[in-house]
Order: structure tokens, then C-alpha cells, then sequence
């Protein structure tokens, strides 16, 4: 026998209550220690604890051994070396050897440890001297259970490209109890996680975690999900990445703005997420036209910035709904971290005090010394840079909000006082029409809603110049032509997204708008890009330079 691989599902909360005997899992090929410290961790020894006669458990040596069971509150745990069981325990796995590959389901509860001797057994029969099933296809590598299997080398941690590569039209499977799916579409306000296998092409991740995310975007019906691979296996990675988003797009009926603002961020030489449309598929059902989101974490931030040791915030906007537009809150750290600025990284040390000084910088420096006292925190034509391509795709839910700023991280570089914006979320791109006014939150609105970073940096006239420098070259960009087509680039990658995702998106009955709409919506935004370049152009001509 050189690899096996049986996959059951185990026992749920409410099966374990009426059965002491249900929910165990014997693990292989994983160090002891540490799975002992997890469940150690997770499933303290309490009270209403009793010793179990042992059980036998393979470890990845494949040698039989004897293991401790206690009882606690009527279900079996233990903490035995390489051995785990407690009730929660959603998938039960046995496992044999090192390359681990492929699964049989069968949806059953194991009570007792003979039963499982007798499946080891009953999978054997079934297995050939090579150690290759009868009648099934080569083994697919599997990651995150103890290597890649048949022999497949494991994918090399820097080539998630191809994850997010757009050019192709991405699939995504992931198989789950079904109870779980539909209980996280039931309660998706929570921010619950829930166990999952995952497979990209030939690639599969056992044992990772998802949970509901978004905030308007949230649905039932099809709910955008996070996805972190080291949920529950610490230091686990697909393709180099801890987690991505899986976003529903339920707030845009083009499924498209998200990837297009992303795409010219980029294009403007601006760090921004990776994406792609993907169909995504649970429990072989599926489950509607999704967009992959590459997240702003630490993979991220070496990838942009060569580095990923600094300090992480994610914006959140107040959740009283109070509109903010970075006025001075006073020096007291904890107005600004952890809301509305949430560490992502060095949570339990992240220094808002640079935060205080930051926005204190912006608020009570003199007109003379504000420059050289922002510059120390902020490069202000790459903040320009950022704030012009939100307004050239009429957001009007970015650092120029109709309420407050919203939808960005804020990364310190380690051991610098130097801060960067990272944009975030673009579904509400495009909405403010190719009409929107340049000027839209910075001269049409009174002076309690005007942003005071953005007031006074465009104070400066080699800055403001630059601000209207900067909207013409996303306009240029935006309407860049290429040879024998006189469509310009924004308009072309319409038209390409739209071909590639039209079926998926047509054959999607999760989402929240009809066909019909969805037509409609893409030809507005057809007409947005087509148009946007020479109207932005036209009010940067018509405004008079500082």
C-alpha cells in the first residue's frame, strides 16, 4: 500500500449531543506536537472528564498505536499524538502516508473504532500494488493534508498569476457539508467560519475556512465569502496566498466595475489588487458568476512594496454611519485604531499613535510648514495619483465619499513614518455617470464636508496642477487606441469582460437582477467608457491652472 485516501463526514453539534461515541478523527503525516497544542488550545480539559479504553491510530510511519480517548460533556476528545478528536469536528478524515490524494464521501457517522478498522480494510481490497485506485483517474495533487499526491510537484509559491489571470474565465469548486453552506446563507450577517475543501483546476486545499463578508453587498441568496486557507492549518498557502475574496458583485449589475477600476489603478503604475471572473461552483452545484479579488494582506504587500513587516489598516466606516473626512479627533490613539482604521497586521501592537500624528499633521500645521509636515507621512502625487483615478471612474464611494472618506487600506512602511492609500472595492465605480464633475465633494460641498487632507494639498499650485495633470493622463489611458480599432482601451476591455462573462453571468439565477438588466447596465457602462476620456479632458481644459 503506498496511499490511501477516505474522506467521511463526521458528526454535527446536534449528533454529538445524543451520541458519546460520534465525532473522532485520526490524522496522518502532520507533526503530533502540534496537532496536540491545537486541540489543547481549541478543547481545554475541563470538567466531566473521563479516560476511554485505547484506539488504534496510524501515524505516518503506518505503525498501529495506542491512544488516550476522554470524554467531555457527553462526546469523546482526546489529545493523543497525531490523533484529534471533538465534536465540532465537521469532516473526519482518515488518512494513510505521506503523498495524500483524491476522497471517498460517505455521508455516515463512525461510532466506534472497529468500524473504521473495517473501512481501512474494505479501502485496501480496492487498492492496486501500485497504490492507485481501480477504476479511477491518476490521483489530482492535493495540498494542505500533507504534500501534493502522485507524484506532482506542489505548485511554487510565487506563481499565483495564473490564479488571477484574466484572460480566461476562472472556475472554482468547493465542497462543504450542505448544512454548513446553507447555514452560512442564513445567518450571512455573521462573520462565521465554516470548513471546506477547495479545488482551482487540478489543484485541491483541504480544510480551509469561509465565512460571509461585505457590508451593502451582504446576501442570503448569494453570499460574497472570504476564503483563507490557513484558517485551520497554520502557515497553509495556495499558490503563495493566505486568502483572497470571492466578491458577489450584488451592487453592480455588470459584474465588471471592480475589475476595470482595479485594472486602470494599475495602468497608472498604482498598487492594486489582482482580479479575475470566476464561475463558482458548491458541492458541484452552481452557485453563480463571482469576481476573484486578490486581498491586501501580507503576500500582497511584499508583492507591491518588496516588504510586508510594516503596519496594515483597513479603513471601516463608522458603523453610527457619521460620515468622517479625516478632521482632527484629538491625540488619544484610540479614537483612530481600532476604528475606523483596523489593523490587519501587528494587531496586537499597531501603533495608532502615528495615525494621531498623521491626521494632527494635516489639521493643525500652518499653511507654510504643512507641506514638508504631511510629505513626512504621505507622498502627495501618489495620493493624487489614487484620489484622481476614483474620480475619473466616478466613485462616489472612495477617499472622496458622498459620506466621508471610505473603501481603502493604509499601509506604514516598517520603521517609517511614510503611509500609502490601497484602493478597495469598486462596485460602486461608474454609477456617477461620464457626466460627474472633476470637482464633485471638493468644491461643490460646504467646508464641514470637504475632505481637509485634499483641501489643502490642492491649496498648492504645483500640486493642484499636478491633481488635473494626473486626471488627463487616466483619460489617456483610459481612451488609449491600438491599430485598426477606434475603440479606446477602457471601452475594448468592456467588451472583452462582457464576452468573456455573458453566459456565466446569464446563467447565474443567484444574483439580484434580471437579464434584462444586466444587458442594460453594460451598455450604460459601454457608454461611460466611450465618453468619460474626452468629457474629464474637456473640464481639465476649461480650469483654470494655479
Amino acid at each position: 500500500m503506498d496511499r490511501i485516501g477516505i474522506r467521511l463526514v463526521g458528526a454535527r453539534d446536534d449528533d454529538v449531543d445524543g451520541d458519546a461515541e460520534r465525532g473522532f478523527c485520526i490524522r496522518l503525516g502532520r507533526p503530533a506536537g502540534r496537532c496536540e497544542r491545537r486541540n489543547r488550545k481549541r478543547h481545554p480539559l475541563r470538567n466531566n472528564v473521563r479516560e476511554f479504553p485505547s484506539v488504534l491510530a496510524f501515524d505516518s510511519g503506518r505503525r498501529l498505536q495506542h491512544r488516550r480517548l476522554v470524554q467531555r460533556n457527553g462526546f469523546r476528545n482526546g489529545f493523543g499524538r497525531g490523533i484529534q478528536h471533538y465534536g465540532q469536528l465537521h469532516g473526519l478524515e482518515l488518512l494513510c502516508g505521506r503523498a495524500l490524494f483524491g476522497s471517498i464521501d460517505a455521508e455516515q457517522t463512525v461510532k466506534s473504532p472497529i468500524f473504521l478498522f473495517v473501512l481501512l480494510i474494505a479501502a485496501l481490497a480496492v487498492v492496486s500494488p501500485s497504490g492507485q485506485q481501480l477504476g479511477t483517474a491518476t490521483p489530482q495533487p492535493l495540498l494542505g493534508a500533507g504534500g501534493s499526491g502522485g507524484g506532482a510537484p506542489a505548485p511554487s509559491p510565487g506563481n499565483s498569476d495564473a490564479f488571477f489571470d484574466d484572460s480566461v474565465l476562472q472556475e472554482i469548486r468547493l465542497t462543504m457539508n450542505s448544512k454548513d453552506w446553507e447555514t452560512l446563507r442564513t445567518n450571512y450577517l455573521d462573520n462565521t467560519y465554516y470548513p471546506t475543501d477547495f479545488r482551482w483546476r487540478d489543484q485541491v486545499v483541504r480544510n480551509i475556512g469561509i465565512r460571509s463578508r461585505g457590508t451593502g453587498s451582504r446576501s442570503g441568496v448569494k453570499p460574497g465569502l472570504r476564503v483563507d486557507f490557513d484558517r485551520y492549518t497554520t502557515s497553509q498557502t495556495f499558490l503563495g496566498l493566505k486568502s483572497f475574496v470571492l466578491r458577489n458583485n450584488t451592487q453592480d449589475s455588470t459584474n465588471m466595475h471592480e475589475r476595470i477600476s482595479m485594472l486602470l489603478f494599475r495602468r497608472l503604475g498604482e498598487p492594486a489588487s489582482r482580479e479575475a471572473h470566476t464561475k463558482m461552483y458548491v458541492n458541484d452545484q452552481y452557485v453563480g458568476l463571482f469576481t476573484l479579488v486578490e486581498s491586501v494582506d501580507k503576500p500582497f504587500l511584499k508583492r507591491a512594496f518588496g516588504e510586508d513587516t510594516g503596519y496594515l489598516y483597513k479603513y471601516d466606516y463608522p458603523t453610527d454611519g457619521t460620515p468622517y473626512y479625516l478632521q482632527d479627533k484629538g491625540s488619544d490613539p484610540g479614537a483612530y485604531v481600532p476604528l475606523p482604521f483596523k489593523p490587519e497586521t501587528n494587531e496586537s501592537d499597531p501603533h495608532g499613535e502615528f495615525i494621531v500624528q498623521f491626521v494632527q499633521a494635516i489639521n493643525q500645521s500652518s499653511d507654510a510648514a504643512f507641506l514638508s509636515a504631511v510629505s513626512a507621512f504621505l507622498d502627495l502625487k501618489k495620493f493624487l495619483r489614487h484620489v484622481a483615478v476614483e474620480i475619473f471612474v466616478g466613485d462616489y464611494d472612495g477617499f472622496l465619499g458622498n459620506y466621508g472618506i471610505n473603501n481603502f487600506y493604509f499601509y506604514r512602511f516598517n520603521n517609517q513614518k511614510l503611509f500609502t492609500f490601497i484602493p478597495w472595492d469598486k462596485s460602486e465605480a461608474f454609477l456617477a455617470g461620464p457626466d460627474s464633475s472633476i470637482f464633485h465633494n471638493i468644491g461643490d460641498v460646504g467646508d464641514p464636508q470637504k475632505n481637509r487632507l485634499m483641501t489643502r494639498v490642492l491649496a498648492d499650485p504645483q500640486l493642484y496642477n499636478y491633481f488635473l495633470d494626473t486626471l488627463v493622463e487616466a483619460a489617456r489611458s483610459a481612451g488609449e487606441l491600438v491599430p485598426g480599432d477606434g475603440r479606446g482601451w477602457m471601452e475594448r476591455e468592456v467588451a472583452y469582460e462582457y464576452g468573456q462573462i455573458r453566459d456565466a453571468a446569464r446563467a447565474d439565477t443567484q444574483k439580484p437582477y434580471s437579464n434584462d438588466q444586466f444587458e442594460a447596465e453594460v451598455v450604460n457602462l459601454t457608454d461611460f467608457a466611450r465618453r468619460r476620456p474626452g468629457i474629464v479632458t474637456s473640464q481639465v481644459n476649461a480650469t483654470p491652472r494655479k
